[in-house]
């Protein structure tokens, strides 16, 4: 088949970088490759994360370059409205105009939504003495679908539309009908949202998580070539029954916290249409950060000092961290051998890491000895052992009491858990064994 019997389409896919985000997260719930405890770096390391992440945005344009593709797609999340700099929005736009010949489509998503009053807007860019965007960028603005035809290939169109302030994020946008130009043989919408077959939003009992929701069977009779996605953390491939991609997520291109762990992409792809217009879709994920972020476990119970630091070496090889390259959390985990100090173990592995943070959710294993019935240490073990039992019966009789209510506090009781009560008894027996009180993350 000649190339004037078939139209190609070549291009790169890339979202959710929030460009200028705190980088800090709230509590994790303890799951598979995630920390049980709110975790994020230090300040310092948290600016030249973001400095990275930058970096990273700066290295996709250069890919796109390089690659020579037809065009840059980015559905959402470029940047954390409430915090991006002048300084960031300006190396953004001095780097896209090194690519003058590559359009560049932007669907401004949740953190980046577009208002007169955002970054987007050339009026508010020059109120601010800013850079304007470069003519090879088009900013989708309006919360409608609207289709631009590709310089140079106006039988391919980029659908998109913007986010902003006057949606609702429940709203079904696959509802009504996206536009297709005629004669147009590609069409590539761009869409911000959560498809509800997504293995991060399937089996939500939350439905107001689920932002700007979506179902595959919208996708399919919207009729549309490709759909790039934006507003998830990981990449996801959308086919249909019979293998036909409908589109996909590229995820976040970098990360700067714990919560999205491991390798993160940008999406190359490339597709094409015969003259019987049948569509081959490839796409080809693309690691443009060096860097990840890594989350290893370590069960140390039973385990002393010596023990420890082989199980964290071992763990940190299963989980194929690059420990010269990557941002590692290491959680350690369980009951230790009484005297052993896990969290002193792992910090002499430091220099080992580019960077390393230790979470310490241990505590000695204090109650699986025998203890003398005689002594103090058995007198306080049995008496803290009963206040934990008390403090939980009267919790659980609060809280079935109160099943109607939102909150227990302000109830006298509700404050004292058997958690608590726990972690006081291990303090207690740490200074009377180890004439000192060793504070963890033990909740």
């Amino acid at each position: 088949m000649t190339a004037a019997e078939r139209t190609t389409f070549k291009f790169l896919q890339f979202s959710d970088v929030l460009l200028d985000s705190k980088l800090t997260i709230g509590s994790v719930s303890a799951q598979p490759g995630q920390l049980n405890c709110g975790y994020s770096l230090p300040r310092t390391e948290r600016q030249e994360r973001a400095r990275e992440i930058l970096e990273t945005t700066i290295n996709a344009f250069s890919l796109a370059a390089s690659e020579n593709v037809d065009a840059v797609l980015i559905p959402g999340g470029l940047f954390e409205a409430a915090t991006v700099s002048g300084y960031t929005i300006n190396t953004l736009i001095e780097s896209i105009a090194t690519i003058e010949h590559i359009p560049v489509f932007i669907a401004p998503g949740v953190a980046d939504y577009y208002t007169r009053s955002s970054l987007y807007a050339a009026d508010m860019l020059q109120a601010r003495g800013l850079k304007t965007w470069p003519k090879n960028v088009h900013i989708f603005s309006s919360e409608h679908f609207s289709a631009q035809p590709l310089p140079n290939k106006p039988q391919v169109n980029i659908i998109g539309r913007a986010i902003t302030k006057g949606v609702r994020r429940t709203e079904r946008v696959l509802s009504g009908k996206l536009p297709k130009p005629a004669g147009s043989q590609i069409n590539v919408a761009l869409l911000v949202g959560s498809l509800e077959s997504h293995p991060q939003i399937e089996g939500r009992v939350d439905s107001k998580s689920i932002l700007y929701p979506f179902s595959q069977q919208e996708m399919e009779s919207m009729g549309m070539t490709y759909f790039a996605l934006g507003h998830a953390d990981s990449a996801f491939k959308v086919e249909s029954e019979s293998g036909t991609t409908l589109g996909a997520y590229a995820g976040c291109l970098a990360a700067g916290t714990f919560d999205k762990p491991g390798a993160r992409y940008a999406l190359l792809g490339e597709i094409e249409v015969d003259e019987a217009g049948t569509v081959n879709c490839d796409l080809n994920p693309v690691e443009i950060d060096e860097r990840r972020m890594m989350v290893v476990t370590v069960d140390v119970s039973g385990l002393g000092d010596a023990d420890i630091k082989e199980e964290i070496m071992v763990a940190v090889e299963y989980a194929e961290v690059r420990p010269e390259v990557d941002v590692v959390a290491l959680s350690l985990e369980g009951g230790c051998k009484p005297g052993a100090n896990p969290r002193k173990v792992a910090d002499s592995l430091a220099p080992q890491f580019h960077c390393l943070l230790v979470v310490d959710n241990t505590r000695p294993d204090y109650l699986a000895e025998r203890f003398d019935e005689r002594t103090t240490e058995w007198k306080y073990i049995q008496a803290m052992l009963e206040m934990k039992t008390k403090a939980e019966r009267t919790l659980n009789r609060m809280q079935s009491e109160h099943s109607s209510s939102d909150s227990l506090s302000g109830i006298p009781g509700t404050d004292l858990s058997g958690k608590t009560v726990e972690d006081a008894l291990y303090y207690g027996l740490d200074a009377l064994r180890q004439k000192r009180v060793t504070i963890r993350n033990v909740g």
